[in-house]
């Protein structure tokens, strides 16, 4: 049983609450770090290319869905969410990228003092265990591991090869000074294992601070008049609460974040009031500006017999090369399948790279199924969308699925953004030596060329990327829930750490960032400790 007070409580141990957690721990504060997730016993979680097998599945992922997107048929758009301890970075892709400095900088131009990309890279650095060394760009010896992709492959070499015959420069790190160009990604991996924050954190001198609790469903911050000062929960065991001394850290993420906060009556005041939740502090932008990544892919049948649906449909193969993988940490179970990218501009009107194309090795059905024979997908990702949504709870328990619509392609320039990086990621495919590996194209399909065509295929089977950020805003203005210390507006003693306070998402994958602000947060937080001292 958990004592009733502590320095800190921490909610949500994914990839910023547990640096948030461990860094308060290793400064010798006690936490509360609680998790609705279990421990990650899974053996998919540990195996990079077993994420596949997590995608959909409930022991370890909230499993959500969006509402009707009224953009995209109105189809509904699966989110899956990490409820295990290490969070979504328990069971994402593992891809580590922070986006541009150009991202950080309009962070800080919009009022939020501190976050600019002079004031960001000591934290992303600090975090880091960079596999190639510390440098300008780049931290050693911190807790999350950073490697490169572990074996070359064939058709990711090709990829690159036609995009440098396209014009496109080599890159071999995007996060080096540069993002602009092709080449391989860098994982959060170690010797060919998952390394989330959870293995990195919650060691070592900070552990015996903190008091992991798993298994915990919280149903609200308890608040005393304009002061938060508890958690209460619930488990197997019943219910229970917890006070803190100093401040609670809401690290649930975009969706659970804001979810949190208006079952804790702050947020708009209306739709509490529509679910029967006492209204605490009306504060308007709880839940909204939520964004992510929109991707469209065009999926082909493989000349070249190495993808990881030959893994997954030949067992003799795919048997092999996991045992390759159990004794050696080698072999393609050591990566993610997503091994390549080309970062390009969609427009000439766009001063700097918004568009990332991803090679994948493996063409799959919308639950990641991979396709019974060798194929390989050839993803365009608009990485700066201007449209919004919004994430609002649909009724008064925690464990109602709160409604999260993300309006994709709401704005023109995200459609036209969307073809161009469709038609980009074919020109890719149709040029060699890309070109001698393709057998024929699956999807669009040769008959599908003009814009109109193209936009209806977007619209018909376009994805979310699953980098929702934004419903905790940070900022100054009246649509913001948490100032640059991420402070709570209107509330004393308590702070959102995680990607939902992103006032804008970032130029490429988001965990590298969520990582950043658990970092920055837990150095904002041990600052303001000094006047408790």
């Amino acid at each position: 049983m958990a004592q009733s007070e502590y320095d800190y409580i921490v909610i949500g141990a994914g990839s910023a609450g547990c640096a948030v957690a461990g860094r308060l721990g290793e400064a010798g504060h006690s936490v509360l770090l609680l998790e609705a997730g279990g421990k990650d016993r899974n053996p998919f979680i540990h195996i990079p290319l077993g994420y596949s097998m997590l995608y959909a599945n409930p022991s370890v992922n909230w499993c959500y869905e969006s509402a009707s997107e009224p953009h995209l048929n109105n189809r509904r758009l699966f989110q899956p969410r990490g409820k295990v301890l290490g969070g979504t970075g328990a069971i994402n892709g593992m891809i580590y990228m922070r986006g541009q400095p150009q991202d950080f900088d309009g962070w800080e131009e919009a009022g939020c003092t501190g976050w600019g990309w002079d004031g960001v890279l000591p934290y992303f650095k600090s975090c880091e265990d960079q596999e190639r060394g510390a440098n300008d760009y780049h931290g050693a010896g911190g807790p999350v591991a950073v490697s490169d992709i572990r074996t070359e492959h064939a058709l990711g070499e090709a990829f690159h090869a036609a995009s440098e015959a396209l014009g496109v420069p080599r890159n071999d790190d995007f996060n080096g000074a540069q993002q602009e160009g092709t080449g391989y990604v860098q994982t959060t991996t170690k010797k060919g294992m998952r390394w989330s924050t959870a293995a990195g954190y919650l060691r070592g001198p900070a552990k015996k601070n903190i008091d992991l609790t798993l298994n915990a469903m919280v149903e609200r911050i308890t608040l005393e008049g304009k002061r938060a000062t508890g958690v209460r929960w619930s488990d197997r065991r019943g219910t229970h609460e917890a006070r803190a001394r100093r401040e609670i850290i809401l690290s649930g993420g975009t969706f659970n974040s804001p979810q949190l906060l208006q079952l804790s009556g702050i947020g708009p005041g209306a739709l509490l009031q529509e679910h029967g939740i006492e209204v605490q502090h009306d504060l308007q932008g709880v839940g909204e500006n939520l964004q992510d990544h929109f991707g469209i892919g065009a999926e082909y049948r493989s000349t070249v017999h190495s993808t990881v649906n030959d893994l997954y449909n030949n067992k003799i193969k795919g048997g092999l090369q996991l045992l390759r993988h159990l004794i050696f940490r080698t072999g393609p179970f050591a990566d993610n399948g997503n091994y390549s990218n080309t970062f390009i501009c969609s427009s000439p009107e766009v001063d700097r790279p918004d568009m990332m194309v991803t090679f994948m090795a493996w063409c799959t059905d919308e639950h990641l199924k991979p396709h019974p024979f060798s194929g390989f997908t050839i993803l365009a990702e608009h990485m700066r969308p201007s449209s919004r949504g919004h994430v609002r709870i649909s009724g008064p328990a925690p464990t109602d699925q709160p409604e999260i619509q993300f309006n994709f392609f709401a704005d023109e320039a995200d459609q036209r953004a969307a073809i161009a990086g469709l038609q980009f990621g074919r020109k890719i495919a149709a040029t060699a030596p890309m070109s001698d590996c393709v057998d024929y194209e699956i999807s669009p399909g040769k008959d599908v060329q003009s814009e109109a065509e193209l936009l209806d295929y977007c619209r018909a089977n376009g994805l979310s990327l699953l980098h929702p950020v934004g419903t905790c805003k940070m900022g100054i203005g009246e649509d913001a829930v948490v100032d640059p210390r991420l402070k709570v507006h209107g509330i004393d003693g308590l702070r959102v750490a995680d990607a939902s306070i992103m006032p804008r998402i970032v130029t490429g994958n988001t965990n590298a960032a969520s990582i950043m602000i658990g970092e920055k947060a837990a150095a904002l937080i041990l600052e303001d400790a000094k006047e408790y001292a």
